[in-house]
Protein backbone atom coordinates (compact mmCIF):
# COMPACT_ATOMS: atom_id res chain seq x y z
CA UNK A 1 0.00 0.00 0.00
CA UNK A 2 2.96 2.48 0.10
CA UNK A 3 4.57 1.43 -2.78
CA UNK A 4 3.11 1.55 -6.62
CA UNK A 5 5.95 -0.51 -8.25
CA UNK A 6 8.94 -2.92 -7.02
CA UNK A 7 9.91 -2.43 -3.25
CA UNK A 8 13.44 -2.98 -2.33
CA UNK A 9 13.70 -4.00 1.30
CA UNK A 10 17.08 -4.64 3.37
CA UNK A 11 17.29 -5.03 6.96
CA UNK A 12 19.92 -7.11 9.62
CA UNK A 13 18.73 -8.73 12.97
CA UNK A 14 20.44 -9.87 15.84
CA UNK A 15 19.14 -12.27 18.74
CA UNK A 16 21.54 -13.02 21.72
CA UNK A 17 21.49 -16.74 23.22
CA UNK A 18 19.61 -14.72 26.66
CA UNK A 19 16.69 -13.54 24.34
CA UNK A 20 17.16 -10.02 23.64
CA UNK A 21 17.33 -8.77 20.02
CA UNK A 22 17.73 -5.72 17.79
CA UNK A 23 17.60 -5.21 14.53
CA UNK A 24 16.58 -2.54 11.49
CA UNK A 25 15.59 -2.19 7.81
CA UNK A 26 14.95 0.17 5.24
CA UNK A 27 12.70 0.05 1.90
CA UNK A 28 11.80 2.55 -0.82
CA UNK A 29 8.61 4.83 -0.75
CA UNK A 30 6.10 6.01 -2.98
CA UNK A 31 2.92 7.42 -1.56
CA UNK A 32 -0.49 8.22 -3.34
CA UNK A 33 -0.49 11.08 -1.49
CA UNK A 34 2.04 13.78 -0.33
CA UNK A 35 1.79 16.68 1.97
CA UNK A 36 4.93 17.87 0.51
CA UNK A 37 5.84 17.17 -3.80
CA UNK A 38 9.53 19.04 -3.24
CA UNK A 39 10.34 16.95 0.15
CA UNK A 40 8.39 13.24 -0.15
CA UNK A 41 9.03 10.10 1.85
CA UNK A 42 10.90 8.70 -0.37
CA UNK A 43 12.18 6.11 2.13
CA UNK A 44 11.07 4.63 5.58
CA UNK A 45 13.08 2.73 7.79
CA UNK A 46 12.91 1.37 11.46
CA UNK A 47 14.93 0.36 14.18
CA UNK A 48 14.14 -1.63 17.19
CA UNK A 49 15.25 -4.18 19.96
CA UNK A 50 12.90 -6.46 22.22
CA UNK A 51 13.05 -9.44 23.84
CA UNK A 52 11.86 -13.09 23.14
CA UNK A 53 11.10 -15.74 25.60
CA UNK A 54 9.77 -19.51 25.58
CA UNK A 55 8.56 -22.25 26.62
CA UNK A 56 7.82 -26.10 25.76
CA UNK A 57 4.20 -24.26 24.72
CA UNK A 58 4.06 -21.01 24.56
CA UNK A 59 6.39 -17.84 23.23
CA UNK A 60 6.17 -14.26 24.30
CA UNK A 61 8.16 -11.42 22.47
CA UNK A 62 8.13 -7.50 23.33
CA UNK A 63 9.49 -5.19 20.79
CA UNK A 64 10.26 -1.37 20.92
CA UNK A 65 10.61 0.59 17.11
CA UNK A 66 10.71 3.66 15.83
CA UNK A 67 9.88 4.35 12.29
CA UNK A 68 11.64 7.18 10.46
CA UNK A 69 10.96 9.11 7.12
CA UNK A 70 14.17 10.75 6.72
CA UNK A 71 14.80 14.02 4.61
CA UNK A 72 11.06 14.94 4.54
CA UNK A 73 9.65 18.14 4.93
CA UNK A 74 6.98 17.41 7.39
CA UNK A 75 7.89 15.04 10.45
CA UNK A 76 5.93 11.53 9.95
CA UNK A 77 8.93 9.76 12.78
CA UNK A 78 7.12 7.32 15.01
CA UNK A 79 7.39 5.04 18.00
CA UNK A 80 5.72 1.74 18.28
CA UNK A 81 5.47 -0.92 21.15
CA UNK A 82 4.50 -4.27 20.27
CA UNK A 83 4.11 -7.35 21.70
CA UNK A 84 3.10 -11.13 20.82
CA UNK A 85 2.31 -14.60 21.90
CA UNK A 86 2.07 -17.25 20.61
CA UNK A 87 1.35 -21.45 21.44
CA UNK A 88 2.93 -24.16 19.91
CA UNK A 89 4.52 -22.31 17.26
CA UNK A 90 1.13 -22.03 15.31
CA UNK A 91 -1.36 -19.55 16.57
CA UNK A 92 0.13 -15.88 17.50
CA UNK A 93 -1.56 -12.84 18.76
CA UNK A 94 0.30 -9.68 18.28
CA UNK A 95 -1.02 -5.89 19.02
CA UNK A 96 0.93 -2.97 18.19
CA UNK A 97 0.30 0.67 19.67
CA UNK A 98 1.71 3.84 18.51
CA UNK A 99 0.91 6.68 20.87
CA UNK A 100 1.28 9.19 17.95
CA UNK A 101 0.97 7.18 14.47
CA UNK A 102 2.89 9.12 12.18
CA UNK A 103 3.32 12.31 14.41
CA UNK A 104 0.14 13.10 13.63
CA UNK A 105 -0.94 13.46 17.75
CA UNK A 106 -3.21 10.38 17.23
CA UNK A 107 -2.99 7.09 19.33
CA UNK A 108 -2.90 3.76 16.40
CA UNK A 109 -3.58 0.46 17.38
CA UNK A 110 -2.89 -2.89 15.45
CA UNK A 111 -3.74 -6.42 16.43
CA UNK A 112 -3.32 -9.65 14.47
CA UNK A 113 -4.36 -13.53 14.49
CA UNK A 114 -1.69 -15.69 12.84
CA UNK A 115 -2.03 -19.31 12.09
CA UNK A 116 0.93 -21.37 11.25
CA UNK A 117 0.79 -24.74 9.85
CA UNK A 118 3.86 -26.93 8.59
CA UNK A 119 3.88 -29.02 6.06
CA UNK A 120 6.79 -32.00 4.64
CA UNK A 121 9.38 -30.87 2.55
CA UNK A 122 10.22 -27.83 4.51
CA UNK A 123 7.12 -26.30 3.54
CA UNK A 124 4.76 -24.31 5.73
CA UNK A 125 1.37 -22.34 5.10
CA UNK A 126 0.31 -19.43 7.06
CA UNK A 127 -2.34 -16.55 7.01
CA UNK A 128 -3.01 -13.67 9.33
CA UNK A 129 -5.99 -11.69 10.01
CA UNK A 130 -5.63 -7.85 11.86
CA UNK A 131 -7.70 -4.75 12.68
CA UNK A 132 -5.63 -1.35 12.32
CA UNK A 133 -7.37 1.73 13.73
CA UNK A 134 -6.06 5.19 14.23
CA UNK A 135 -8.12 7.10 16.90
CA UNK A 136 -10.52 9.76 16.03
CA UNK A 137 -9.88 9.86 12.44
CA UNK A 138 -12.22 7.80 10.84
CA UNK A 139 -9.14 4.91 9.79
CA UNK A 140 -10.45 1.37 11.07
CA UNK A 141 -10.05 -1.59 8.48
CA UNK A 142 -9.47 -5.17 8.13
CA UNK A 143 -6.22 -6.53 6.60
CA UNK A 144 -5.21 -10.24 5.98
CA UNK A 145 -2.67 -12.22 3.81
CA UNK A 146 -1.99 -15.86 3.14
CA UNK A 147 0.43 -17.72 1.70
CA UNK A 148 3.60 -20.13 1.67
CA UNK A 149 6.97 -20.33 2.86
CA UNK A 150 9.68 -22.86 1.75
CA UNK A 151 13.33 -23.17 3.65
CA UNK A 152 16.32 -24.22 1.27
CA UNK A 153 19.31 -24.74 3.90
CA UNK A 154 19.90 -20.75 5.53
CA UNK A 155 17.19 -19.22 2.86
CA UNK A 156 13.36 -19.10 3.67
CA UNK A 157 11.20 -18.32 0.28
CA UNK A 158 8.02 -16.56 1.03
CA UNK A 159 5.03 -15.89 -1.34
CA UNK A 160 1.79 -14.48 -0.58
CA UNK A 161 -1.18 -12.64 -0.81
CA UNK A 162 -1.95 -9.54 0.77
CA UNK A 163 -4.98 -7.67 0.53
CA UNK A 164 -7.44 -5.25 2.94
CA UNK A 165 -10.52 -3.33 3.35
CA UNK A 166 -9.24 -0.18 3.55
CA UNK A 167 -10.91 2.04 0.64
CA UNK A 168 -9.83 5.13 -0.40
CA UNK A 169 -6.81 7.09 -1.22
CA UNK A 170 -5.01 8.77 1.22
CA UNK A 171 -1.48 9.33 2.88
CA UNK A 172 -1.97 6.03 4.42
CA UNK A 173 -1.22 4.44 1.20
CA UNK A 174 -3.23 3.30 -2.02
CA UNK A 175 -6.44 0.79 -1.47
CA UNK A 176 -5.52 -0.91 -4.54
CA UNK A 177 -2.39 -2.23 -3.80
CA UNK A 178 -3.56 -5.37 -2.80
CA UNK A 179 -0.72 -7.92 -4.40
CA UNK A 180 0.69 -11.10 -4.16
CA UNK A 181 4.64 -10.40 -2.71
CA UNK A 182 7.87 -12.94 -2.99
CA UNK A 183 10.18 -11.94 0.04
CA UNK A 184 13.73 -14.29 0.61
CA UNK A 185 15.49 -14.52 3.67
CA UNK A 186 18.84 -15.51 4.37
CA UNK A 187 20.52 -16.06 7.93
CA UNK A 188 24.07 -15.23 8.10
CA UNK A 189 25.07 -17.38 11.31
CA UNK A 190 23.37 -19.49 13.39
CA UNK A 191 21.78 -22.82 13.48
CA UNK A 192 19.71 -24.22 10.43
CA UNK A 193 16.66 -21.52 9.53
CA UNK A 194 13.34 -22.81 10.24
CA UNK A 195 9.98 -21.83 9.69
Amino acid sequence: SQNDGLSVQLGVDYQHPSGFFAGGWAANVDYAIEYSGQQPRDVVADAYAGYHARNEDWSWTLVLGRYFYPDTAIDYDYDELGATVGFRDRVFYTASYSPRFYAQGHAALNQELSLALPLRGDLEVGATLGRFAVADTGVDYTHWNVGVSKVVRRVVVDLRYYGSGYDWISWLGDPNANQYVISVSYALHGKRTRI
